[in-house]
């Protein structure tokens, strides 16, 4: 069965508009995604003491069907996907309010070596066996973005600092979806009016490296990048009306 956890809305999460959107229900995704492999004694509270690892976010999907509103809880569900290879997990969430489904999404992530900077098997951190489960119930796939800046062009330019910072001491996926946000106006967001996101994160980001914010629209949609001093991209987004 999915972990099931009930939440209270929080306007701390909330968009512009005062509602909980795209960026809201990643927060929550990302919550229930901590909280559920705590009670395994396997989540980013206590791997890296007891492994020396940590849990390092692959990818983000994101589909929004309609914003949270404050006049009732919400009710999240997750659970992982059977193992598709040894290193790569996909989970898959499920929020509803007023009895219908507001956004799902789609996580992929890996137990990442913070001494040895590689991924590891679940087996080095003793996963349990019996988690990863079917569920018949239809959670949209990965766009799959490719990793390339061309036809973009440079939007700002961004230094990572220390409220970035997770306990990997590199820049928290969760501080992306507003570095990207920002490489436009409220105006440009308020016509795009998204729906659907997704986040792909190629390598970490550190504190005091300043990063490029380039951006292409198109008429559904805007595509964005994160790019190192070298040029190499840091992450890759994607923001669509669909």
């Amino acid at each position: 069965m999915p972990f099931q956890q009930t939440i209270l809305p929080q306007f701390r999460d909330a968009d512009p508009d005062g509602l909980i959107g795209l960026k809201g229900s990643m927060h929550y995704f990302q919550d229930i995604h901590t909280y559920y492999m705590h009670i395994f004694h396997k989540g980013n509270d206590e791997l890296p003491e007891l492994y020396g690892a940590a849990w390092v976010y692959t990818k983000y999907h994101v589909s929004l069907k309609h914003k949270l509103d404050y006049t009732d809880t919400a009710d999240l569900s997750v659970w992982m996907e059977p193992y598709r290879q040894p290193v790569l997990v996909n989970l898959n969430f499920v929020l509803r309010q007023h009895g219908q489904t507001a956004a799902t999404g789609k996580l992929e992530n890996c137990v990442f070596s913070l001494v040895r900077q590689r991924p590891l098997r679940l087996s080095a951190i003793e996963f349990p066996e019996g988690i990863p489960e079917e569920n018949p119930e239809s959670v949209p796939d990965f766009v799959r973005l490719e990793p390339s800046t061309e036809g973009m062009e440079k939007r700002y330019s961004r230094v990572v600092r220390m409220s970035d910072l997770d306990k990997s001491n590199h820049m928290t996926n969760l501080r992306y979806i507003d570095m990207f946000q920002d490489a436009y106006d409220s105006a440009f967001w308020k016509t795009l009016d998204p729906r659907e996101m997704e986040i792909s994160f190629l390598s970490q980001c550190r504190e005091g490296e300043e990063l490029t914010v380039l951006g292409r629209t198109e008429e559904n949609a805007v595509y964005l990048a994160a790019v190192h001093a070298d040029g190499k991209p840091a992450s890759m987004a994607m923001f669509s009306r669909s």
